[in-house]
């Protein structure tokens, strides 16, 4: 009963944040046959949670109204809750480049933007409003954007966070859930 799975290395250690139904968990993954959890961030009940981790600071994502919640980990043993970004009331998925959280998957704007240069109070930068966006990756200020309903791909500029354009866009055949850009653009 997880859904998503993000990690990082902090301090010589290595750690897990698990999506559970009702919260997102911090395990000590360091010695991987002896796990243990460091600490237990509880949630509104939802099947998906979606996790990043940028500056000592993890970003929750909930398809539950819960916001995105933002987590100071700089020390793992006790991580704390030290914000929530209320804009956006559920996302399905959110990601996270060059200092730059990218929220899709939510309400009000398909995808929303905010500055982590103070990772525990992001500061919104800008939104792009064609199409429900269900996945992004962002690559040298372009995002990729799947729109699964509409079987539709975008290439999005972001490079003026505040007011990204559209590039170009492509229909495929299905429904694409999720998208990846590999080191030369493809």
């Amino acid at each position: 009963e997880t859904s998503d799975i993000t990690g990082f290395a902090q301090d010589g250690r290595e750690f897990a944040v698990i999506g559970l139904l009702d919260a997102a968990a911090i395990v000590d993954v360091t010695n991987p046959a002896l796990p243990f959890e460091t600490g237990r961030i509880p949630g509104s009940y939802s099947i998906w949670r979606d996790l990043k981790y940028w500056d000592e600071h993890v970003y929750i994502g909930t398809e539950a109204d819960d916001g995105i919640k933002v987590i100071d980990v700089s020390n793992p043993d006790n991580p704390v809750l030290v914000n929530t970004i209320f804009d956006v009331d559920n996302s399905h998925n959110i990601h996270i480049h060059d200092g730059f959280l990218y929220i899709v998957g939510a309400d009000v704007h398909h995808i929303w933007i905010y500055d982590l240069s103070n990772p525990a109070v992001p500061q919104f930068m800008g939104a792009w409003d064609e199409e429900y966006i269900h996945d992004l990756d962002v690559y040298q200020d372009k995002a990729y954007a799947m729109a699964v309903y509409s079987s539709t791909a975008y290439i999005i500029d972001v490079s003026d966070k505040s007011s990204p354009e559209t590039i170009l866009s492509w229909s495929y055949p299905g429904m694409a859930h999720d998208c990846a850009v590999s080191p030369d653009g493809q």
